[in-house]
């Protein structure tokens, strides 16, 4: 996975944006914490529904942002 991330990120890197290709190589950081997980599920019942709800409201608030900032744009293109 780890090679794919960084052909990934040298392809960015060089025809995409060099931010943009420096930032992917950030996804490496990921690793060691996906490393510590044992398989288990978490004992945060609570946990699911704050997602459940977290998710649809941030892509509202992500939309409301949008329409204040550019105006009038349609939804799909």
């Amino acid at each position: 996975m780890m090679l794919w991330v960084m052909l990934y990120a040298v392809v960015s890197f060089f025809f995409v944006n060099k931010v943009h290709g420096i930032i992917e190589l950030f996804v490496i950081l990921v690793y060691p914490l996906m490393k510590r997980y044992d398989g288990q599920r978490g004992k945060a019942k609570w946990l699911k529904w704050f997602f459940y709800i977290y998710y649809p409201a941030h892509l509202v608030v992500i939309g409301i942002i949008r329409i204040i900032t550019y105006g009038d744009t349609p939804i799909l293109f």
